[in-house]
């Protein structure tokens, strides 16, 4: 069975060069993309232009302006960065399936059983690298037999025109033997060859079986470790993978953490590592376009519900349902307008999902007549047997669940008022009367209510912050006291339950005590909560805490 061979693809200029290929700069324009780094203003990318000019990434953005005074910048957009690199992944599968993004700045490929459909390896490499190029994109590649070894080769394997032009140029000669010195090779062949290298010049292949002999004189930076663990390797002088190779395992994994150990054993082979290769996500949407623009209601409705049936049907057959539905509508002239519906639980069923839509067409306005209607499912994943009953045509026992009738009432409402302004309570583990409950968005959760704990203890239907009451400042209650400047009667009294605060959460609710709680009926039918504080870090004293139903 043949070993895996992967190709690793770096783009050494990617956030530059893509906003290069959206303003159309030559290559050589000096731009750089910033980001910010705590209180200071770095370099994230930077062109080619401006990497011949003398900057790197991670420069702080005063340092380069000195540099470089016509330097152009924009600001960093992750967002739009690993947008542009999936694209380029999804690209990439024309060749392999097995595609994924390295960071933000790269790409793995897994060519195994791939290559020779394209020539063997160098011709695949070769067509990749050259349609690559065609972007506006500057890339370097390796393959070995590993990702790290791969990885590896693509970032530091020395540039052959580089070594060549260094190796035949005068200038390296000392002054005094430059008027003697004569070429390496021939005038006429200059052009021919570092044309082929030019060609070759992004091309790094470790041969099958080879990869330790490719690595070997690489620096410990290949390896893909944190850089202050290969500046300490450095001054131990230790430069190369080969220099690594010679020390020691155990003592290397103490001083420097079992890291190091495992990056050289993953780039060498003798620990798997695999990819995971980008899916695309699924899309559901449906579209309609008219011959002529449509206006009436009733015409839009029949559009929408058609629509409604489609999409329904390819989520069906995937066994997925939708949340939130978007409509986009465009109208004749050139003006669109989009509504979005939120649903309280996953669906698929068109009559469920039309009814709640109905809801929302008098927010369209037709003006000009529209052209084209599309619908698309923003919010989709699985659904639960009990809401996928529907496809087995027992539609009538799905309306008589009351989970589903609860769902189908929230989705109404929100459609109105919006999903996040419906709540739900429910239990929590306290013994404190106000935190004795959650509150959660009911479309967004899921209790029985059933199973709510029940209590021996009575507790009132209404809770508002303790409220002082006009009484005498001792422990006993009275026959009477005023709370809200009325004066109240009570008729009968029952506690004391003391509730004491928790100890282990600083509480500024609390800070009055131990609190003694009384159920009080007055004379007037009002059935009142009320405690008493004994104080502690606040005076205590009688409140009103709440309303028995």
């Amino acid at each position: 069975m043949s070993s895996p061979r992967y190709i690793s693809l770096w783009f050494p200029y990617f956030g530059a060069e893509r906003v290069q290929r959206i303003f159309k700069f030559e290559k050589n324009h000096k731009l750089a993309i910033i980001e910010n780094n705590g209180n200071t203003q770095t370099l994230s990318s930077v062109s080619f232009g401006a990497h011949n000019s003398g900057l790197n990434i991670g420069q702080p953005l005063q340092d380069a302006k000195a540099i470089c005074p016509e330097l152009m910048t924009r600001v960093r957009s992750v967002k739009c960065e690993l947008t542009f690199l999936h694209a380029l992944c999804r690209w990439y599968t024309q060749f392999t399936p097995w595609v994924a993004a390295d960071n933000y700045d790269g790409v793995i490929l897994n060519i195994k059983g791939c290559a020779h459909l394209f020539g063997g390896e160098e011709g695949m490499l070769d067509l990749i690298v050259s349609r690559t190029e065609t972007f506006g994109l500057t890339v370097t590649s390796g393959v070995a037999d590993t990702v790290g070894g791969a990885w590896a080769l693509a970032r530091f394997t020395p540039k052959p025109t580089e070594s060549y032009l260094k190796s035949n140029s005068i200038d390296q000669e000392a002054r005094a033997t430059r008027s003697r010195a004569t070429k390496k090779i021939q005038i006429d062949d200059t052009k021919q060859q570092v044309t082929q290298l030019l060609k070759n010049n992004a091309i790094r292949i470790a041969p099958a079986g080879n990869t330790y002999n490719s690595l070997a004189k690489l620096p410990i930076a290949s390896l893909r470790i944190e850089n202050k663990i290969v500046t300490k390797l450095n001054q131990l002088g230790l430069k190369s993978v080969k220099d690594l190779l010679k020390q020691p395992r155990a003592p290397l994994a103490r001083r420097f953490g079992p890291t190091l150990i495992a990056r050289l054993d993953q780039a060498l082979g003798h620990v798997p590592e695999t990819i995971s290769p980008i899916t695309d996500k699924k899309h559901f949407g449906v579209r309609i376009s008219f011959p002529e623009p449509i206006g009436l209601i009733e015409d839009i409705k029949n559009a929408i519900e058609k629509l409604l049936i489609r999409l329904c049907n390819k989520l069906k057959t995937a066994v997925l349902g939708f949340q939130e539905l978007k409509i986009d509508l465009g109208f004749s002239n050139n003006e669109t307008q989009s509504l979005l519906v939120s649903l309280a639980c996953f669906t698929n069923d068109p009559e469920r999902i039309f009814s709640v839509l109905l809801l929302k067409l008098d927010e369209i306005k037709p003006n000009f007549g529209i052209d084209i209607i599309r619908l698309e499912a923003i919010n989709v994943g699985p659904i639960t047997q009990s809401q996928s009953i529907n496809n087995l045509d027992l539609h009538e026992k799905v309306i008589k669940n009351q989970n589903n009738v609860l769902k189908n009432l929230i989705t109404r409402l929100g459609t109105k008022v919006g999903l996040d302004a419906i709540i739900r309570h429910i239990p929590a583990q306290s013994h404190i009367p106000e935190k004795s409950w959650q509150v959660l968005n009911a479309a967004w959760s899921n209790y029985d209510m059933k199973s709510w704990p029940t209590s021996n203890r009575n507790r009132p239907s209404f809770l508002w912050p303790p409220e002082a009451l006009e009484v005498p400042k001792h422990s006993r209650l009275e026959d009477h006291f005023i709370w809200r400047k009325k004066l109240y009667q009570v008729k009968t009294k029952l506690g004391p339950e003391r509730i004491a605060p928790e100890w282990w959460i600083e509480d500024n609710n609390w800070r009055s005590g131990v609190r003694d709680y009384w159920q009080v009926r007055c004379n007037d039918g009002e059935f009142l909560w009320l405690f008493y504080a004994h104080g502690a870090q606040l005076p205590g004293g009688w409140f009103c805490h709440g309303k028995f139903g």
